[in-house]
This record gives C-alpha cells, structure tokens and sequence, in this order.
C-alpha cells in the first residue's frame, strides 16, 4: 500500500528543484561580457588547453594551489601579432558551491583584473568589486595572499582564499605553460 503513496520521481524532482532554500546559480557577468570588459574593442581567441601530469604539478607547486582540472580555457588577444593579454577562465569550490572567475594577465605577467563570473555561495560572501580592484597589477609572489598582501575579508575568507588562489593559478599557468607557447 506504501507504495501507491509515493509521487513518481519526475515529480519528487520538480518538488526539489523549486523547494524554498534550495540552491540557484547567480550569475553575475556572461563570458561574453566579462571578455567585452577584460579586453574592450578586441576579439579574444579561444583556446582550450590539456596540461600534462608535469604541468599541473608545476603549476601547482608555484601556485601552492590545487588546479581544480587539468583542462583550462585561455583566451588571448593579439594586435600586430604580439600579444596583448590573457585570460584564464577558472571554475572551482569555494566553500561547498562553485565560483566562476576570469583572471586577466597582462603580457608581462602581472594581474590585469579578477571578475566573477558565477557565485553559488550566499551573495554576502562575495567581496564587494573594490576589493577584487586591490589585486590589479599583483605579480605571483609571496604578498599574493590573504593576511599578507591581501587584504582579508570579515564574513569572506573562504571566498577571498579562492579568489587569490585562481589569481595565482592564472598567474602560475601564465609564467610556465603559455608563455612559451606559439
């Protein structure tokens, strides 16, 4: 009798996905529009790259931060054949949901802009656009963290560790992988 008491599952699905509390992806800028903001008036140029097992553990180790895949998304834009910036398009857990962030490097290696693309978590744990402004022109050194030369974020700290740690990613993926490449 129990049995002809359950919903079918189809239902119990609907029934979860619309239940008060139940998480929303919040997205905050497009890719299309993060890349119109990172790289005005220029067409950047896609590129998905598949590290090797060496790359990733370089990366990590000059990072001091996981690399949540193995596989990235770049974007570069060129004038005259030089390149003018990269972009590293980079998805990974910040307390127990995902964050999407584009980190913008500059061809000499130094931190252009952090955008968040996508935040999971509570919106009051996503430090304010001022913030994310502090780490413009940041090389990979050791003041690139939090309670060094990152300013903490009370109410933030997971969400500023993760920020940092993309913006060091980005930067590590930068020195060793792409700028050798053609």
């Amino acid at each position: 009798m129990r049995a002809h008491l359950r919903p079918p599952a189809g239902v119990v699905l609907i029934l979860v996905l619309v239940a008060p509390g139940a998480v929303r992806s919040e997205v905050l800028l497009t890719e299309k529009a993060a890349l119109a903001r990172a790289f005005p008036g220029a067409t950047p140029e896609r590129r998905t790259l598949y590290l090797t097992d060496e790359q990733v553990e370089a990366i990590q180790s000059k990072a001091r931060s996981r690399m949540p895949s193995a596989i990235v998304t770049v974007y570069e834009v060129r004038s005259q054949g030089e390149i003018t910036g990269r972009a590293v398009l980079d998805t990974s857990v910040v307390r127990t949901m995902p964050a999407t962030v584009l980190t913008v490097v500059s061809p000499e290696g130094r931190l252009r802009m952090v955008l968040v693309l996508q935040f999971t978590e509570p919106p009051d744990y996503l430090p304010r656009e001022g913030w994310l402004r502090t780490l413009e022109g940041r090389p990979l050194d050791d003041e690139l963290w939090p309670g060094h030369g990152v300013r903490r974020v009370a109410g933030a700290t997971l969400t500023v560790q993760a920020l940092t740690d993309a913006a060091r990613r980005a930067l590590a993926l930068d020195a060793l992988v792409l700028r050798d490449m053609p």
